[in-house]
């Protein structure tokens, strides 16, 4: 699978615009004017079928008019031989036409005329329906008497000409409006047209506008994307289910790998095997709830080699608030690492010094119990028991001067770190014990665990932090009246307040280390700073300010964490939390 390049992004981009521009084209160009036309279209058809109707049936009413005026002229006169219930059904259907013109609009399926709405044509309407009832009124009650009636011509001029006329009149008004309206269309065509003009002018600067935004957005993402290309970082973006799709070439130079050779895989590829399930189950578990994961780690180079490396990965979030792709930025901690072992190797020495400079007390001690006993073998060198007793007590002082020198060794050795499943208890022990021989007047009292606790640790850099850490405490208890300092490790079930205060902490138990002491304190503006590299209360001279920072970097490359509660005048606890291992089988 082929890296997408900045020319493929771009082209990628123009496609997608000429396809966006095609639609709106065809949007504005054709699909509107269809709808128009068609409104249109149906507006006249609708016009002409409520119209047509509508002068049939006044036309219809104007015949029966004229019809029944003239039946009943022949009736009455007996010029034709008709019946008095056909002059009735006429009357019957004069107003059965009356009744079959109403104002207002047809609904669909209303087989009743309409007569438009207006207020000339109300008149007209009004008019009409007055004159034909009056007809058909006097027409039914007087339809005994028409021929008396029509000899009088009453019928014929107050009635019959009243209700044509009337007629005739909405008859011409409607012809009227119907000419009105049909020569309207042209009008309505033309407006629709200009309509349509306006909305493809309008289409056309939206477009232009959109073309010019588009053109910045594409522009900011180039300047984005080459800012990504050109970073010293790292940088690796994937999906959410962890399939690369982009590598800077600064990835490419620490891994060693091509983009053609991760584009596709999985993240995995990179995996050391030095980090546990759990640490990357925290991790998804911290990216995918939307946080922003930051740890150091050790990936694996395409030739094998390892790496170490600090990484932040941050979830790409969209406007529907939901993830998209993962970002991550990776640091190469080599040549920090090997600083770092510099230090550290410095630092061992710098402890070594203190604990020399403390034991040089117990090596005096041990030369004049040698140096007495000696003495004692002298004059007493016929007393064979007196000479095996004294001895004796040369050789367990010895013994005693040897076994400090072989801890004191093994503690400034320098020997590469390499991590392992250890016993925290016995490390504990045997750190407490190095560092009380540089012990004055402070006591450390020791309360070890009374289960077994594993954790994966380098023995010698845990004891290193440890005897530091004690170090400390006992210079911040020289001025107090009774010096102590308490060095405790257990087993530390989690709640609900640690996991807030370490998100990346998700395991139900961990093993603790605590030195605490009952010295002088750390004022509360100085709690934040102790971390950092260089900081250190003590005078100039007495400190270097390196050990708290390598330690806290040391227990965060294992997976723990580190945190400090002090009271002024009261007594500063270090705590280490680290995670469980099995132990050995």
């Amino acid at each position: 699978m082929r890296c997408l390049t900045q020319g493929d992004i771009m082209a990628s981009s123009d496609s997608y615009f000429d396809i966006k521009s095609k639609i709106i084209f065809l949007i504005a160009g054709v699909f509107i004017p269809l709808v128009l036309f068609a409104w249109a279209y149906q507006s006249g058809q609708r016009f002409l079928s409520q119209e047509i109707p509508l002068v049939d049936s006044i036309m219809q009413l104007r015949v029966d008019l004229t019809s029944t005026h003239s039946l009943i002229h022949e009736y009455v006169e007996g010029h034709q031989k008709i019946s008095k219930n056909d002059v009735t059904d006429l009357i019957r259907k004069v107003k059965s036409d009356a009744g079959a013109i109403h104002y207002g609009y047809v609904q669909m399926g209303d087989i009743s005329s309409m007569v438009p709405s207006s207020q000339h044509l109300q008149r007209e309407f009004d008019e009409m329906k007055r004159a034909v009832d009056q007809l058909i009124e006097y027409l039914l009650e007087y339809e005994d008497e028409l021929h008396l009636l029509v000899k009088d011509d009453v019928i014929h001029d107050k009635y019959f000409i009243s209700a044509e006329w009337a007629a005739g009149e909405l008859d011409e008004e409607i012809h009227n409006q119907f000419s009105d309206s049909l020569n309207q269309q042209p009008t309505l065509f033309a407006a629709l047209l200009l309509i349509w003009l306006l909305m493809l002018l309008l289409m056309l600067n939206l477009l232009r506008q959109s073309r010019i935004a588009h053109a910045v957005e594409f522009a900011r993402n180039m300047k984005l994307a080459q800012a990504l290309e050109h970073s010293g970082s790292s940088i690796i973006i994937t999906d959410t289910d962890a399939n690369i799709e982009y590598v800077n070439s600064a990835f490419c130079n620490l891994t060693g790998y091509e983009r053609d050779d991760v584009i596709g895989k999985k993240t995995s590829i990179l995996n050391s095997g030095q980090q546990s399930s759990s640490f990357y189950q925290r991790l998804w578990q911290m990216i995918s709830s939307g946080k922003v994961w930051h740890s150091e780690l050790v990936n694996r180079r395409k030739d094998g080699s390892t790496c170490p490396i600090v990484m932040s990965i941050a979830p790409v979030i969209n406007q529907n608030n939901q993830i998209t792709h993962y970002i991550a930025s990776q640091e190469d901690m080599s040549e920090y690492e090997a600083l770092e072992e510099k230090l550290y190797k410095s630092q061992k020495l710098e402890t070594a010094g203190i604990l020399a400079g403390g034991i040089a007390h117990d090596f005096n001690n041990a030369l004049t119990a040698i140096k007495a006993n000696a003495q004692m073998l002298e004059r007493k060198a016929e007393d064979r028991t007196g000479v095996l007793k004294r001895a004796s007590v040369i050789n367990q002082v010895c013994d005693i001067a040897a076994q400090h020198i072989s801890q004191l060794l093994k503690f400034v050795r320098n020997e590469d770190l390499k991590f392992s499943i250890i016993d925290l208890n016995d490390c504990m022990n045997t750190a407490c014990e190095i560092a009380s021989m540089g012990a004055d007047k402070a006591t450390i009292r020791t309360e070890l665990s009374e289960q077994e606790l594993y954790v994966r640790w380098n023995d010698v850099q845990a004891q290193q932090i440890m005897i530091n850490l004690i170090n400390n405490a006992m210079h911040a208890v020289q001025r107090v009246e009774s010096p102590w300092v308490k060095v405790s490790v257990s087993k530390f079930e989690v709640s609900d307040s640690f996991v807030q205060k370490f998100p990346l902490m998700t395991d139900n138990h961990y093993a603790c280390i605590s030195v605490k002491d009952n010295g002088y304190g750390i004022p509360e503006d100085k709690l934040d700073t102790i971390f950092e590299v260089f900081f250190t209360t003590k005078a100039e001279g007495e400190g270097t300010g390196l050990g708290l920072s390598m330690a806290h970097g040391a227990i965060t490359k294992v997976g723990g964490v580190m945190e400090v509660a002090s009271r002024v005048n009261e007594g500063t606890e270090f705590r280490i939390y680290l995670p469980l291992q099995a132990g050995p089988e």
